[in-house]
C-alpha cells in the first residue's frame, strides 16, 4: 500500500512550479508511514484528485442528466473523462475533466475552461449507497442556474476554482492572478490537502534530519497552536484542563484557516497567524440564524467560536484525529469522554429518551448541497425556536408545534448545579434588535454588563444595538476597541460606522494602528464607506491607506476587492482608475449586483445619465429580487420624474427579504406625494410592525395619520411611537392631540 500511495504522490506533485520550501507528501510519508496510511483515508486526502480511474465515482458511461434548461451528458474516452453541457454562450460543448473535487457524500469535478481557470461543475455524484438515495447525478441548485445568464451558472465567478476553492483544496497554492488579462497561472505543490497544508514548509526540517540537528526545540516545522489535556476529577461531571490557553489554539491558527467563513487579506501563508491574513465573518443572518445556529455554509469556526468548548481550551483535536479527520471515538462516546456519563445520561438530562445522542439535541445537522449534513459547532442547549431560528427537537419531532416545544423545553427536567444559559436571552435580543425594535436596547445594554460573551456574540449585538441608538452604544464599541480578542476590535471598528464622526474618529484612529492586520482592514473599509478625507487628515490613515490598496491589489480575482479600489479612486480624483476597477469588477462577475448599483452612482455623479441607467438595468435584469436593486431603479424613475412609474419598483423594494426600513419610508413618502394618502399610512404601518422601532416609520405614520384624519391609525401609531420614543418632542405633541 505504501509504495503504491508513494507512486501515485510522485504522480501528482510537483507537476507545476512549486515552492521549494515544499518538499511534497511523499517525503513526509518516508518516514511518517503510519500517519500517512491514515491521511490516505481522509477527506483531506480525497479533497482534489487527478481525473483517473481510482478517483472518479461518477457513472461516465454515455449517460445524460436533464434538468431545468440544460442537458449534460457524461462519457469517457481513452481513459479521460468528459462533460459535453451548456457553455456560458448557452452552446453546447464537450470539456475535459481535469480533477475530482471532493469524494462522499457527493463528488464534483473540475473543467478547463480557458485562462488558466478550473470550473467546479454543477451536476454533482451523489455518492452515498443506492439505499440511502445515492449512484445519481443531481443538480446542486435549483433550477435557475441552468441558464447561462445565471449568476451561479457553473463557468461564473462563483462556481470558479482558482479563487474561491483552491487555497483549501491543495498545498502552497498560489493563484497567480494577472489582473490585466484576467487570467490565471495557478501552481501548488501538492494537489490535496497535504502534510505542509498543516505543519507548513518542510525543507528545514528534512534538513534537521539530515544534519543530525533535529530537536524539539528546532522541528523545522511550524507552530500548530496549543492543544490543552482535560480530564475528569471525582464530583466534577465535566473534565478540565489543569491550565488555562495562554496562546492561539490550533483550532484558530491551524484548522480554522480552512474550517471557516473568512475574506482573504493575502495569499494564504501556513505560518502566517489567522487574523494577519483572513477576516472572519460575522454571526450575522443570514449566514446563522437569530440563535447563532448555522444557516448557510460558514465551515465550523464561527460556529464553534462561540460555544463554552472553546472557552474552556477546547480545540479541534481533542475530538478529531488529525489524520483521519474522524473523531477519535464514533457519535456519542467522543462526549464521554469529557462529560460523566453517570451525570448527562440519566433522566434529568435526557428527559427520559433512553436512545438519546448528545450530538443530535446539541450539534444539530443541517443538509448543505443537497445531501452533505454538518453539523452546528456550538454545542448549545437546545432552545425555542425564534422567528428566524431553527430548533434542534423540531428535526425528530417534525409535525411539533412550537407552542407544543415551549412546553416540552420548560418541563424538561432541570440537573441541580447546572449553570444557567444565556443563549435563549442573547437569541431573543438578536432577533428582536434585527428588527430595529429600540425597546430592547435598554435590555442588551443590560444583558452585555452582567454577561461574558463570546466576541461574536457580543459583537452581533452591538452592531445591531449602534444603528438604533448611536450614542447609547458608544461606550460599548469604545470597550470592544480595547478588547484582546481581534475578533471584537473588528466589531468595534464596523460598529464605528453608525457613530456620529466626531465619536467614531478617535476608536478609529485607535484601531488604525492595531498590530493585527485584519482589524486594521476593517477600520479602513469603515473610513472609506463614512469619511475618506481622513486618509490625509493623520499620517497613520495615510499609511493605512497604502496598506489597504496593497490588500485589495493583492485580491483583484475578487470582485468586491476591484469595488474597494474603485472607491479609493474616486477618493483620490483618479477617474479614469475608478473606471478601470469598476470595468474590471464587472469584467469578472458581469453581473456583480453591488459594482453595478455603485458604478450606476458613481456615473450619475459624473453626468452620465444614459450609462447609469444602463447599470441600473443591468442590475435588475441580474438581481430583480433584491431590495436594493428594486429601490435603486425606484430613484432613478423618480428623478427622471416618472413617479408613477416609480411606485411599483419601491413597493417592490419594500416587500423583499432583504428590505431596509428606508425603502418602506420613502415608498410611503413617494405615495403620499402621488396622492395616495391611505395607502402611504397603510405601508408605514405595516413597516411598523415589521421594523417595530424605526424612528422615520413611527413618526412618519403618527404625522401621515393626523393630516388624514385617521384617528384609530393615529392612535396606534403614537402608542407605538411611545413605546419606543416616550422623550421625543414629536411624540409629546402627538401624544396632546390624541387626549
Amino acid at each position: 500500500m505504501l509504495l503504491t500511495l508513494l507512486l501515485f504522490l510522485a504522480e501528482t506533485t510537483g507537476l507545476v512550479n512549486a515552492n521549494e520550501n515544499y518538499v511534497g507528501a511523499q517525503t513526509c510519508i518516508a518516514c511518517h508511514q503510519q500517519q500517512g496510511e491514515a491521511w490516505r483515508n481522509s477527506d483531506h486526502f480525497k479533497s482534489m484528485q487527478p481525473a483517473q480511474q481510482e478517483f472518479v465515482l461518477g457513472d461516465f458511461s454515455n449517460v445524460t442528466f436533464s434538468f431545468g434548461r440544460r442537458t449534460s451528458r457524461f462519457f469517457a474516452r481513452d481513459g479521460k473523462y468528459f462533460i459535453e453541457t451548456l457553455d456560458a454562450e448557452g452552446k453546447q460543448t464537450t470539456f475535459q475533466v481535469r480533477y475530482t473535487f471532493g469524494y462522499e457524500p457527493l463528488q464534483q469535478y473540475l473543467l478547463q475552461t480557458g485562462g488558466g481557470r478550473l470550473q467546479a461543475f454543477d451536476v454533482a455524484w451523489d455518492s452515498r449507497p443506492a439505499s440511502q438515495g445515492g449512484q445519481r447525478w443531481f443538480q446542486l441548485q435549483d433550477e435557475n442556474v441552468t441558464d447561462p445568464e445565471h449568476p451561479f451558472f457553473w463557468s461564473g465567478y462563483y462556481q470558479n476554482w482558482n479563487s474561491r476553492c483552491a487555497a483549501c483544496h491543495t498545498t502552497d497554492f498560489n493563484k497567480h492572478y494577472d489582473s490585466q488579462t484576467n487570467q490565471f497561472q495557478s501552481t501548488w505543490s501538492d494537489i490535496n490537502v497535504a502534510c505542509e497544508s498543516c505543519h507548513g514548509p518542510g525543507k528545514a526540517h528534512t534538513e534537521h534530519i539530515r544534519n543530525h540537528t533535529f530537536s524539539p526545540a528546532h522541528t523545522g516545522l511550524q507552530e500548530l497552536g496549543k492543544q490543552l489535556t482535560f480530564h475528569l476529577v471525582d464530583g466534577d461531571p465535566i473534565a478540565r484542563a489543569a491550565e488555562t490557553m495562554q496562546q492561539p489554539s490550533l483550532a484558530l491558527e491551524t484548522c480554522g484557516a480552512c474550517h471557516s467563513r473568512r475574506a482573504d487579506l493575502q495569499a494564504a501563508v501556513s505560518s502566517a497567524p489567522f487574523h494577519q491574513q483572513f477576516q472572519l465573518e460575522g454571526i450575522t443572518e443570514p449566514n446563522y440564524f437569530s440563535d447563532g445556529q448555522i444557516q448557510d455554509e460558514v465551515f465550523v469556526l464561527g460556529s464553534f467560536l462561540q460555544s463554552k468548548m472553546a472557552e474552556a481550551g477546547v480545540t479541534c483535536t481533542n475530538c478529531h484525529d488529525p489524520h483521519t479527520g474522524q473523531t477519535k471515538l464514533p457519535g456519542a462516546q467522543i462526549c464521554n469522554t469529557c462529560h460523566a456519563p453517570a451525570v448527562f445520561a440519566q433522566p434529568q438530562h435526557t428527559n427520559g429518551h433512553a436512545q438519546a445522542n448528545c450530538l443530535d439535541c446539541h450539534m444539530p445537522q443541517r443538509v448543505y448541497m443537497g445531501v452533505d449534513a454538518r453539523r452546528d459547532h456550538r454545542f448549545h442547549r437546545p432552545g425555542i425556536k425564534h422567528p428566524n431560528s431553527s430548533a434542534p427537537c423540531k428535526v425528530c419531532h417534525v409535525d411539533e408545534s412550537d407552542d407544543w416545544l415551549h412546553q416540552a423545553l420548560t418541563a424538561w427536567p432541570k440537573r441541580d448545579g447546572a449553570s444557567a444559559d444565556t443563549l435563549g436571552d442573547w437569541a431573543a435580543l438578536n432577533q428582536r434588535l434585527a428588527e430595529f425594535d429600540s425597546t430592547a436596547i435598554n435590555d442588551a445594554l443590560t444583558f452585555l454588563n452582567r454577561n461574558a460573551l463570546p466576541s461574536l456574540e457580543k459583537a452581533a449585538l452591538i452592531e445591531k444595538m449602534v444603528v438604533i441608538a448611536p450614542e447609547r452604544t458608544t461606550d460599548s464599541i469604545t470597550s470592544l476597541a480595547s478588547n484582546q480578542d481581534p475578533v471584537a476590535r473588528q466589531s468595534a471598528a464596523r460598529a464605528a460606522a453608525g457613530l456620529p464622526l466626531t465619536l467614531s474618529y478617535p476608536i478609529l484612529l485607535k484601531l488604525s494602528q492595531d498590530p493585527v492586520k485584519s482589524v486594521r482592514a476593517v477600520v479602513a473599509g469603515t473610513i472609506l464607506t463614512v469619511a475618506p478625507e481622513w486618509f490625509i487628515k493623520a499620517p497613520p490613515l495615510t499609511a493605512l491607506l497604502e496598506e489597504y490598496q496593497q490588500v485589495l491589489r493583492g485580491t483583484q480575482d475578487n470582485p468586491g476587492a476591484n469595488l474597494g479600489l474603485a472607491h479609493i479612486a474616486q477618493f483620490q480624483q483618479d477617474i479614469p482608475a475608478a473606471i478601470n476597477a469598476y470595468e474590471q469588477a464587472l469584467r469578472i462577475d458581469p453581473q456583480y449586483i453591488p459594482g453595478l448599483l455603485s458604478y450606476a452612482d458613481f456615473l450619475r455623479r459624473l453626468g452620465n445619465e444614459d450609462q447609469a441607467r444602463h447599470q441600473l438595468e443591468l442590475a435588475l435584469r441580474y438581481g430583480k429580487e433584491l431590495g436594493a436593486v428594486q429601490f435603486a431603479y425606484g430613484l432613478l424613475k423618480i428623478r427622471e420624474q416618472a413617479y408613477a412609474a416609480a411606485l411599483p419598483f419601491l413597493a417592490k423594494a419594500a416587500s423583499t427579504k432583504d428590505a431596509l426600513p428606508r425603502y418602506a419610508f420613502v415608498y410611503a413618502v413617494a405615495l403620499w406625494q402621488q396622492q395616495s394618502r391611505q395607502q402611504a399610512v397603510e405601508v408605514l404601518a405595516s413597516a411598523a410592525t415589521r421594523w417595530p422601532g424605526d424612528y422615520d416609520l413611527l413618526q412618519t405614520w403618527a404625522k401621515y395619520a393626523y393630516q388624514l384624519r385617521d384617528v384609530t391609525s393615529l392612535q396606534q401609531a403614537v402608542k407605538a411611537f411611545g413605546q419606543h420614543y416616550p422623550d421625543d418632542k414629536t411624540y409629546r405633541q402627538l401624544k396632546k392631540i390624541v387626549k
